[in-house]
């Protein structure tokens, strides 16, 4: 999502081009791609070792001769003959192998949790830019007053890979609270992944089905529109390098619960409508999302969303996250560099 979004940004004044290496693509996210983008195609198959395709991306390379690849995987540096540009790749998630980082020009992580993650394991100079998102497109929540009986609604937003992103946990703390007689919640999945099948027999096990949807992939559009309708975003995840849900759900005016990990932590901390719990604390889960349940009831959560959202505007506009790429680029390349490619492997 980040390297659509700043797609969408950059084009307005660069000439910029995706190139999609694999034949693995999601139509969805293209069709939200401004216009203006420029889609190229390998079309390589995965793990195949024909030269043809690798060949062919080189030659699109020295077609368009950017000035800037920027890269969102760290084995296509192995895969560029290109020289005349300079290789920009961003670390999205900590953990990430290091052993081809010193073939790019340069490195951008995108929080500090990711940035000590990589420094703790490598000598090479980091920079941090911030995970940004476009704050304006989202409808936002100005009404949070409760009616007595009134359900609160909870969204999860993310891939359905549970072992990351812990909505086990979610649904587990979900179950206490319904066993402690509360039952005025419901929960919506947004997304997709190999793990929806166990999540939906859980879902089935813990006697949720009357209070759990899953509501498949949507697309940015349907999250500008509709994110504000729920009450709360928890993002329940294991391990996490940020947490760009994170600030989805603030944008649309809503209160965040996540566990208390690296990446979510560093965007969470002193933000006065951000919650944690413990990492993988299902007890602990179900107590926060206690504590947010009863300041809706109580009539507080308006006061803390209002100190909250001027707070992440100012610090994770997606034009703010853009621009300083495109700062780093001209200082790469020290001109007004016109071109970015934006290369997914």
């Amino acid at each position: 999502m980040l390297a659509l979004e700043l797609l969408n940004e950059m084009c307005v004044n660069h000439d910029v081009f995706l190139i999609i290496i694999n034949n693995a693509y999601n139509l969805n996210l293209l069709k939200q791609l401004d216009k203006r983008v420029k889609v190229i195609f390998v079309k390589r198959k995965a793990g195949t070792r024909n030269p043809i395709p690798l060949i062919k991306f080189n030659l699109i390379l020295y077609k368009i001769k950017p000035d800037i690849i920027h890269c969102h995987e760290p084995n296509v540096s192995r895969l560029i003959r290109y020289r005349q540009g300079k290789t920009v790749y961003t670390i999205h998630d900590v953990g990430i192998p290091t052993d081809n980082y010193n073939l790019f020009d340069d490195l951008v992580a995108i929080s500090d949790a990711v940035h000590n993650d990589v420094v703790s394991r490598c000598q090479l100079p980091v920079s941090t830019i911030y995970n940004g998102i476009p704050m304006d497109f989202f409808q936002t929540r100005t009404m949070y007053s409760l009616v007595k009986g009134q359900q609160i609604r909870m969204v999860q937003l993310s891939r359905l890979m549970h072992e990351k992103k812990g909505q086990d946990i979610l649904l587990r703390a979900l179950k206490i609270i319904k066993d402690n007689h509360f039952s005025d919640f419901a929960l919506d999945f947004i997304g997709t992944g190999e793990s929806q099948p166990y999540l939906e027999n859980l879902v089935e096990e813990l006697e949720l089905k009357s209070h759990v949807n899953f509501l498949g992939e949507q697309t940015r559009n349907w999250l500008f529109d509709n994110l504000s309708q729920f009450h709360l975003l928890v993002q329940p995840s294991r391990y996490e390098g940020f947490g760009l849900t994170i600030l989805e759900g603030f944008a649309a005016g809503l209160p965040v619960l996540a566990s208390n990990i690296d990446g979510p932590a560093e965007i969470l901390k002193n933000i006065p409508a951000g919650y944690l719990f413990n990492r993988e604390s299902i007890d602990d889960c179900a107590a926060m999302l206690m504590k947010i349940f009863t300041i809706y009831q109580n009539g507080q959560m308006s006061e803390l969303m209002n100190k909250t959202i001027p707070l992440i505007k100012q610090k994770y506009s997606l034009k703010s996250c853009a621009q300083k790429y495109l700062d780093k680029y001209h200082r790469l390349t020290n001109t007004g560099s016109k071109v970015a490619v934006l290369n997914a492997g």
